[in-house]
C-alpha cells in the first residue's frame, strides 16, 4: 500500500513538472532569408552560425544572402526577397523614413571598430582639405560617420572635401592604392591590412564615442508578428553563434577567413578585436553611445532630432531573451 501511494504521488510530480515545462513551439516558416549589406568581419557569429548549422538546429533552414550595401538589402526586404536584415541603424531608419513597416528588434553589434585611414603625406583629418574620402554607400555609418568626424575637426564636407561611394573595404582600399580615394573609414581586418602598407591612422571612432549601434536586427512589422517563433529561432542561432564565437577562436579565426577571405595573419586579431563588443542579449549601446548615433544623424542633416525609441524599436525579443535562449 505504501509502495502503490508512493508510486502515484512520484506520478503526480511527473505530470506536474511536465505541465510547468515551457512548450516548445515550431517555428512557422522554415525557410528564411537573412540578409546581410556586404560580407564583412563583423557579422562572424552569423557565419559561424551558418556554418555549425545552430539555424537548422532550433527547427529553420536559412539562407544568409549578401548585397551591396544597407539600401539595397532594405528594398529587398520591402520587396519581400529578405525575411531578416542586419545592418546599420542608419540604414534602417532610411526606410522608416520613407514610410515603409519596418522595425529595429534586436541588438548586441555595439562597437566602435571604425578608423580612418590616409595615404602618405596626411598625418590628420584636417590635413585632408580638398581630399577624396571613401565610404562604402551614402546614408550608411561609414558615410554618417565620416561626416561627422569631419565637422568634429573643423571641416564642412559638403565644401571641403569629395566624399565618393566605394563598396565594400577591399576595393576602397584598392582605390586608395591606385591614387583614386585619398583617405579611407575601414574596419578590421581593412585597418590591419592598411596599417601593414604603411598607411597611417589619422582618427578612431573610439575617439568619438565608447560604444554605437554598429548593425542591428530588423524585420517588417508583417513579419515580426505573424513569425515570432521563427524570428525566435533565428536569435537562438545567433546567440550560439556569438557563444562558439567567444569560447573558441581557433574556430572562428578559421569560419572568418572562409567566409571573407580574410589572411590567416589577421584572422585571430580581428576576432580578438570584434567579440568583446557583440553580446547575445540584444542590448542596444548605452545611452551615450546612441546619442551620439542621433547628434551624428542631426549633423549631417539626416535627422532633425532624435527618434522617440518607440519609432524604431520593438523591444519584445531583447526584454525575453533570458526565457527563450538556448
Amino acid at each position: 500500500m505504501i509502495r502503490q501511494i508512493f508510486i502515484a504521488v512520484s506520478a503526480a510530480g511527473a505530470l506536474a513538472a511536465v505541465a510547468a515545462a515551457p512548450a516548445y513551439s515550431a517555428p512557422e516558416k522554415r525557410e528564411v532569408t537573412i540578409g546581410i549589406p556586404v560580407k564583412a568581419s563583423t557579422f562572424l557569429p552569423i557565419y559561424i552560425a551558418d556554418e555549425k548549422k545552430f539555424f537548422e538546429k532550433h527547427g529553420i533552414k536559412a539562407k544568409v544572402v549578401p548585397f551591396r550595401g544597407g539600401s539595397a538589402l532594405v528594398r529587398a526586404m520591402i520587396a519581400g526577397s529578405v525575411d531578416i536584415g542586419i545592418t546599420s541603424l542608419a540604414g534602417v531608419t532610411v526606410g522608416i523614413k520613407a514610410g515603409q513597416d519596418i522595425k529595429v528588434f534586436y541588438g548586441g553589434f555595439n562597437m566602435v571598430l571604425f578608423d580612418w585611414y590616409a595615404v602618405k603625406g596626411i598625418k590628420s583629418i584636417k590635413d585632408a582639405k580638398g581630399k577624396k574620402f571613401g565610404i562604402s554607400r551614402y546614408g550608411s555609418s561609414t558615410d554618417f560617420l565620416t561626416r561627422y568626424a569631419l565637422k568634429a575637426n573643423g571641416l564642412d564636407p559638403k565644401k571641403d572635401v569629395q566624399i565618393i561611394q566605394g563598396g565594400g573595404s577591399s576595393p576602397r582600399l584598392a582605390a586608395m592604392e591606385s591614387g583614386q580615394l585619398d583617405v579611407n573609414i575601414l574596419a578590421p581586418p581593412f585597418t590591419m591590412i592598411a596599417a601593414k602598407r604603411g598607411m597611417p591612422r589619422i582618427l578612431k571612432q573610439a575617439d568619438l564615442s565608447a560604444d554605437y549601434p554598429w548593425h542591428v536586427f530588423f524585420a517588417t512589422g508583417a513579419f515580426l508578428k505573424k513569425n515570432p517563433e521563427t524570428t525566435k529561432a533565428v536569435l537562438k542561432g545567433f546567440v550560439e553563434g556569438v557563444r562558439l564565437m567567444k569560447s573558441d577562436k581557433a574556430f572562428a579565426s578559421k569560419v572568418l577567413m572562409k567566409a571573407t577571405k580574410t589572411k590567416a595573419e589577421f584572422a585571430e586579431p580581428t576576432v580578438d578585436l570584434i567579440k568583446d563588443y557583440i553580446f547575445e542579449d540584444g542590448r542596444l549601446p548605452s545611452d551615450k553611445g546612441m546619442k551620439t548615433f542621433w547628434d551624428i544623424g542631426v549633423d549631417s542633416g539626416v535627422y532633425k532630432n532624435a527618434w522617440d525609441k518607440k519609432r524604431y524599436w520593438i523591444g519584445d525579443f531583447a526584454s525575453t531573451y533570458s526565457k527563450w535562449k538556448p
